[in-house]
């Protein structure tokens, strides 16, 4: 991209749909292309000059462009265009529903008609937890077919309506319900022989495996016995899921040599360290680990093998990235298409930009490819952002990487906000403990949002001893972290961190949580030159 491109997209007229055509014809590969296709569109629609419309292809274009592109369609005559495109957008997405139906308003029987449209619709508002939107495309869906019963049970589950949905589920013909048939299981023997039932039927490899996980996470925390007869039914489903949870198993009834057996015959990094911490608790036998992880950094002390160098326009090699840096037109990032550019490229400008959560989305992926020491340690200040606004708090920098990489519009769909994803309740139960009048609007100013989150992580490590330990309840909330440490009698050095984490914690999401947090403030330690025992246990 040239310095000349960028200021001839610039100046487009927005009055002047044929300037669009002009700048694509001038440049047809443009990083802009798909903006000025959209802004096309636009103009069209707002100045309605329909008579200079052209189709110049638009394929790449946003599903909400799309919906315009009917709109156009439908006002020059092309009607059956114009509802290919609707229907297109209608059955991939819910959400531009609103205004599909207020433009075909009248007549909605061609988006409605297909059972498995409406089934997708159904799904995706499921995923996003819309559930009075689900609800009313289920009533679209007629009672015989074949998801209903599924659908419904899945709604009935979400919305908390347990009992009913277990009757959907026990009446679907749907294999995946048996997933949510183990899930609602109370009792033990039960839930094993669902578990084989799910493992042995036609659902999705998915499901199985989720299954599988849940169920042993739940009995190894309860019942070994059981837990080793639900693990037998694995054995045969997943080879690897089996050895994993076998050698948890050896470590929670002491057979540390069969554990040690298993986990040196998978040759991955976390069967290596976990093999590692057992050979240190153990047998006080120290084994070298090589690479920047989690296990080599809490059970050898060593610090990340890394550098860091600032990034500067001068690194970018696209012309036009420079002029848009130099200039600091960061707002004309928005338009651009970054598979245009280099990662090394887009993660620097994106990083100069401040937009940090693209950066690192970029620099991950430039990282393990064949680039210089120097580009190496640029990626690493690019993966490791620090904004002035945490004033260099390692603690607070490294929960704000994995909860949100930095985004501060970040919104979850349990509900969580901003920098550090706080929810509401724990945003409220802060406020009262530091004397603040509270609303929910005050998560989204960054310094509330970066205080609230600072001041509660902060909050647990004094309650729980250490960031590793305070992670985890940040994660998972303090009362079941503290039911989990209770039952294995509690977490005083290092090594014992790794084995509780790796071998008793049951929460998939948790333990991950709290290997990338750890990992976080390694290398921010690094980074700022101060010492790294906030970072472990002991």
């Amino acid at each position: 991209m040239t310095r000349e491109e960028v200021e001839d997209f610039s100046r487009l007229n927005f009055s002047s749909p044929v300037s669009y055509l002009v700048f694509l014809q001038k440049y047809p590969d443009s990083p802009f292309k798909r903006t000025v296709k959209e802004m096309f569109i636009d103009s069209i629609s707002e100045t309605g000059n329909y008579s200079d419309f052209a189709d110049v292809g638009f394929s790449e274009i946003s599903d909400y462009y799309k919906v315009k592109l009917a709109e156009i369609y439908r006002k020059r005559g092309l009607e059956i265009k114009a509802r290919e495109l609707y229907k297109k957008v209608f059955s991939r997405t819910n959400s531009y529903d609103e205004q599909i139906i207020v433009a075909n308003a009248g007549d909605t029987t061609f988006l409605t008609e297909n059972q498995t449209i409406i089934a997708n619709k159904i799904w995706f508002a499921m995923k996003n937890r819309n559930f009075d939107i689900a609800k009313f495309y289920l009533s679209l869906l007629p009672p015989e077919n074949k998801f209903y019963l599924y659908f419904k049970g899945v709604i009935l589950y979400k919305t908390g309506r347990r009992k009913e949905a277990l009757f959907c589920f026990k009446n679907s013909s749907i294999p995946e319900a048996l997933f949510f048939r183990l899930i609602l299981e109370k009792d033990p023997f039960v839930k094993i022989e669902l578990l084989q039932e799910l493992l042995d039927s036609n659902a999705r490899r998915s499901f199985k495996f989720s299954g599988a996980r849940i169920t042993l996470n739940k009995l190894l925390v309860s019942n070994l016995s059981l837990f080793k007869l639900a693990l037998d039914s694995v054995k045969s489903f997943d080879a690897v899921l089996y050895k994993e949870y076998l050698a948890k198993y050896y470590v929670n009834v002491g057979q540390f040599k069969n554990a040690l057996s298993i986990l040196n015959s998978m040759h991955t990094p976390s069967a290596e360290g976990l093999a590692a911490a057992i050979e240190l608790a153990v047998f006080d036998k120290r084994v070298n680990l090589n690479g920047n992880n989690f296990y080599s950094f809490v059970l050898t002390g060593r610090k990340p093998k890394v550098t860091f160098l600032k990034p500067s326009i001068s690194m970018v090699n696209d012309e036009g990235l420079r002029f848009i840096l130099k200039r600091r037109r960061y707002f004309l990032l928005n338009f651009v298409d970054f598979s245009r550019f280099s990662p090394f490229d887009a993660a620097v400008a994106c990083y100069l930009a401040k937009r940090y959560k693209d950066a690192i989305r970029f620099a991950s992926k430039t990282l393990g490819g064949r680039i210089s020491k120097r580009q190496k340690a640029v990626l690493y200040t690019i993966l490791y952002p620090s904004p002035s606004v945490f004033k260099g708090d390692i603690v607070s920098l490294s929960i704000a990487r994995q909860e949100s990489l930095f985004d501060p519009g970040a919104f979850s769909r349990s509900g969580a906000i901003g920098y550090m994803q706080i929810m509401p309740f724990t945003g409220r139960h802060i406020a009262f403990i530091k004397g603040d009048n509270f609303n929910v609007s005050n998560l989204y100013d960054i310094k509330t949002n970066i205080s609230y989150g600072t001041f509660y992580i902060k909050k647990l490590i004094r309650q729980f001893g250490s960031l590793p330990l305070a992670a985890a309840a940040y994660n998972a909330g303090p009362g079941r972290i503290r039911r989990l440490l209770k039952l294995y009698g509690g977490v005083d050095s290092n090594t014992d961190l790794v084995l509780f984490v790796d071998t008793f914690l049951p929460l998939d999401e948790t333990r991950n949580y709290v290997k990338k947090v750890v990992s976080n403030c390694f290398f921010y330690s690094k980074k700022f030159g101060v010492s790294d025992k906030i970072c472990r246990v002991k």
